[in-house]
């Protein structure tokens, strides 16, 4: 087999493409994790307030439905973004032990990187899902709270005047 610089120089610089696709999946599965931990802990919070309560309120049983939405939508993204991370490291595999046998390694970079990038796409939209239904869960407690202090504030206050007397 007659194999030159150049051609290990071109090989190289095609594995390095899939290796910013694997830094840049790696830093979103940090993202994800976070935010998975984060739901853990308010899931855990909400459960420790609920723990002598008998009969829970609907706005607590609402908030855990969104909870465990989210959470179900953070899994997804890790395991299309693990899945990802996979297929690009096969895909950086390919393009290495390609260069052995050239007839194989077209077919295994765009099969393999195909798939990283789509399963990526795919993280990104279950990421999507549960950045909205956090956003309605906020938007709903934020709504509950008002309503909670406007009821608390008028029972404190009953004239419209307010605590000014104005």
């Amino acid at each position: 087999m007659d194999f030159a610089v150049p051609d290990a120089a071109g090989i190289i610089q095609l594995a390095l493409t899939p290796v910013f696709l694997l830094a840049g999946t790696a830093a979103f599965l940090n993202v994800f994790a976070t935010r998975l931990a984060r739901v853990s802990d308010r899931v855990n919070s909400l459960f420790e307030t609920m723990a002598g309560v008998d009969n829970p309120d609907a706005a607590r049983i609402l908030h855990l439905y969104y909870l465990r939405k989210r959470t179900l939508a953070l899994e997804l993204a890790v395991v299309l973004a693990t899945f990802s991370g996979v297929c690009t490291c096969l895909a950086t595999l390919g393009l290495l032990t390609g260069a052995i046998r050239h007839a194989y390694r077209d077919f295994l970079l765009v099969g393999f990187f195909g798939i990283a990038v789509a399963s990526l796409i795919g993280a990104l939209g279950a990421f999507l899902v549960e950045m909205i239904v956090a956003g309605r869960s906020m938007l709903r407690q934020i709504a509950n709270d008002r309503a909670h202090l406007e009821r608390r504030h008028h029972r404190t206050y009953p004239s419209s005047a307010g605590p000014d007397g104005g």
